[in-house]
């Protein structure tokens, strides 16, 4: 074989190699194609249904004006057109990829044999009737003459021409914005993500990654992942929080569409974590157990940060809305703490007043009475050590005697409980109690010296200036003047 019939056979061969490779290039490019149009089709199948109810439903207002039982307004009749115009896009955009077929392009034959392609460049526009009238004609002289202008004509000529000719006018057409779109959402739909197209249409970071993506030609789907995973709100949230927010989403969709009918997961899980709020905050005296709208919103984000169990947490948001509250009884006016907040309250109440103090004296310092009930409640502040901090401050200059009984768990009322009801008997007060534990004479009962007994005690009440006023000191005085009449010999 010569030089001139090697360069001959090397030029058909590279040119069958361009072509197969052309033909590999435009296959996995339909291939693709294809594939990311089912992809497509089965998620608009899947929201088209949910997409048809909300634009039926802006239609409804706009055709009778109302949304249930309420006229619309001027702009709000504007804001649902303006909903409904933007949701016939997006409708018309998921028919219309339901409509798409997979692509089918023929393409050119292959050169088969050396000797086949001798007769035609890559497309095979020559036919092989023609070649056995030629050949013997020519001269063995003419055969290389021929042979180099037929092959290099062709195979340049052809080959160029149709490998780009396909695949720029395909890929354009077939690789516009809604595919790079696509792709995203599905891989980003794949189970190792599970994040769905409703929350990248609604998370502000997500929407900016897609939209990233999407206006990005040379970024490449891993790029995008790698992306989504390192995203703030990706990794913030578990795979049951990003689930209850696509729930949440997909019920204001609904409610914008006027279809809620409380039989969502969604809204039953709501109502349901509502009136356990409702329920605990009533126990507490919470405030926001007569604030409905607090409640639902509480709810709301108790569900989708999946702590509608955590009783720690609840408890805490509930104790801060503990505060007097407005009530009315017998007609009149009333304000007070109600629940555990009221029962705490008067246990401080009346832990002040057993030792002499008020309850302003015994709160922590840096705080007030509300403040107080409201970290007793969440458990930051224990009502026993509050009970047992004001003995130490009620022990405070007390004889060693009552700072003993003190320290032991007794109250000052306790300690002066003796000598307290002698000098109700003593000066006729009809509740012991209402003398106050800092009354002097009551306090001299007991001393460094020790405790007094009850005999001493009753003289010093005597010589107190109170006993003058009482029924026994007007029978004393009247027996004694009595007594002074009958030494002069006035009464009988």
């Amino acid at each position: 074989m010569g030089v001139q019939e090697d360069i001959e056979r090397a030029q058909r061969e590279k040119g069958q190699e361009a072509t197969s490779a052309a033909n590999k290039r435009i296959i996995d490019a339909i291939k693709k194609r294809n594939a990311d149009l089912v992809s497509r089709q089965a998620e608009a199948k899947r929201s088209l249904p949910q997409v048809e109810a909300i634009y039926e439903g802006y239609i409804t207002y706009l055709s009778t004006g109302k949304k249930g039982n309420k006229t619309l307004s001027e702009y709000e009749i504007k804001q649902f057109k303006a909903a409904a115009e933007t949701t016939k896009k997006r409708l018309d955009e998921v028919r219309k990829i339901l409509a798409q077929k997979p692509e089918v392009i023929k393409l050119p034959s292959p050169i088969k044999s050396e000797e086949k392609a001798t007769t035609g460049g890559p497309t095979g526009p020559v036919t092989p009737d023609k070649t056995p009238d030629k050949t013997p004609d020519k001269t063995p002289d003419k055969t290389p003459d021929k042979t180099p202008d037929k092959t290099p004509d062709k195979t340049p000529d052809k080959t160029p021409d149709k490998t780009p000719d396909k695949t720029p006018d395909k890929t354009p057409d077939k690789t516009p914005v809604v595919d790079r779109e696509a792709e995203a959402l599905n891989k980003a739909a794949a189970a190792d993500f599970a994040i769905p197209e409703t929350l990248f249409k609604n998370i502000p970071s997500l929407q900016a990654l897609l939209k990233k993506y999407i206006n990005t030609p040379g970024m490449t789907s891993d790029a995008f992942l790698k992306e989504l995973r390192n995203d703030l709100w990706y990794k913030q949230n578990s795979k049951e929080i990003k689930e209850r927010y696509v729930q949440y989403y997909n019920y204001r969709d609904l409610q914008a569409a006027g279809r809620a009918q409380g039989t969502t997961d969604y809204e039953m899980q709501i109502d349901k974590i509502e009136a356990s709020l409702k329920k605990r905050a009533i126990s507490l005296g919470s405030a926001a157990a007569s604030d409905p709208a607090a409640l639902r919103k509480a709810a709301e984000n108790l569900y989708i940060t999946n702590r509608s169990e955590d009783e720690s947490f609840i408890t805490d948001f509930l104790a801060a809305s503990i505060r007097p509250v407005a009530g009315i009884i017998g007609g009149k006016g009333t304000e007070g703490y109600s629940g555990k907040a009221l029962e705490n309250y008067q246990t401080l109440l009346r832990t002040a007043r057993d030792n002499g103090l008020k309850i302003s004296d015994i709160i922590p310092g840096g705080s007030n009475e509300q403040q107080l009930l409201q970290n007793i409640a969440s458990g930051k502040i224990d009502i026993d050590r509050i009970t047992q901090d004001t003995r130490k401050l009620a022990a405070q200059g007390q004889p060693q005697y009552v700072r003993d009984l003190l320290s032991q768990g007794f109250d000052l009322k306790q300690v002066f409980a003796p000598y307290r009801n002698t000098m109700a008997s003593i000066l006729e007060i009809d509740d012991p109690e209402s003398i106050d534990l800092n009354d002097p004479v009551l306090r001299s009962a007991i001393s460094d010296k020790g405790d007094m007994n009850i005999y001493d005690f009753k003289k010093i009440l005597r010589r107190d200036g109170r006993w003058q006023y009482t029924e026994q000191a007007r029978q004393d005085v009247s027996s004694a003047t009595l007594d002074i009449l009958r030494d002069f010999g006035f009464q009988g």
